[in-house]
């Protein structure tokens, strides 16, 4: 296990003003508010929290060349170049691509993050085992479901053997009350009837597509029967009676080889390429 390098590493930070008012303006032409949380202060939210998941728990990002799927305002992204890593940032909307560019260079880190605008993400134009991490933060669950295991294969054609995915946030759709909208028991309608609840497009995941969907990988968030899940949830600032219901559940999944990231609310998984890997499940 490589040493976790956050406590030499600055978060990161506005450092360049023209850049700013650019991605300020930018934001603001397209109807965001550039100083709401999760807009302007995203990459500063991330870093509290999903950087616990790139470089205090299996490995360290440092040097490695990482895909950011699907970048959204670039926030996981920036905190990936903080922690040093060399970025690949994605996403299938034009506007996302544009506030992820002005992002990277009010961070400073432009020379770090290189951002594409991929209208299909079941072709992407890069080489065969490009990557040696990919990061799935809050995305897959926005992919429509008849297309999702051709999105899988792509990522893991383009991740390199023994290589890891990264996935957090992703809505599951075990839970009763699907967390990005807050759409209570949107998760339980069937797919064909989708179409008569109108609102935003998110489709929440089962686990087990997740798990198997990719080809041959190793559930490496299953060491210690999941206890590297409660260790990162507490790393995220979950503590008190919540952590302690969290780490009872992981003890209880533990006999049936689950661990407690496929069952909250957010579905919780580090995967590792067997060598080759392979085509998932589909």
């Amino acid at each position: 296990m490589i040493e976790p390098s956050q406590s030499v590493v600055t978060p990161p930070a506005v450092r360049d003003a023209d850049a700013d008012r650019r991605f300020r303006e930018c934001a603001r032409r397209y109807g965001w508010d550039p100083d709401d949380a999760w807009v302007g202060g995203y990459a500063e939210w991330e870093w509290r929290r999903s950087r616990h998941a790139y470089d205090d728990l299996f490995t360290s990002v440092r040097g490695k060349r990482v895909l950011e799927f699907g970048c959204h305002f670039g926030g996981t992204a920036i905190v990936l170049a903080t922690l040093g890593a060399e970025v690949t940032a994605l996403d299938v909307d034009p506007m996302y691509v544009e506030l992820a560019q002005l992002n990277a260079a009010r961070h400073g880190l432009s020379d770090r993050i290189r951002v594409h605008h991929v209208p299909d993400t079941t072709a992407m134009p890069f080489a065969d085992g490009e990557f040696e991490l990919v990061s799935c933060n809050s995305v897959l669950e926005y992919i429509p479901p008849g297309r999702l295991p051709a999105v899988q294969r792509e990522i893991d054609r383009v991740l390199g053997p023994w290589g890891f995915i990264v996935i957090l946030g992703t809505s599951n759709r075990l839970w009763p009350i699907e967390l990005h909208s807050g759409r209570p028991l949107i998760n339980y309608v069937p797919e064909l009837l989708r179409p008569l609840f109108p609102g935003r497009s998110i489709y929440s995941v089962f686990p087990w597509q997740l798990r198997r969907g990719f080809g041959d990988y190793a559930d490496i968030s299953q060491q210690d029967r999941g206890r590297l899940i409660v260790d990162l949830k507490a790393k995220m600032g979950l503590s008190g009676p919540r952590l302690m219901v969290f780490s009872v559940a992981n003890r209880l999944l533990g006999p049936l080889g689950m661990h407690v990231g496929y069952v909250s609310p957010t579905i919780t998984m580090v995967l590792q390429k067997r060598g080759e890997g392979g085509a998932g499940d589909g």
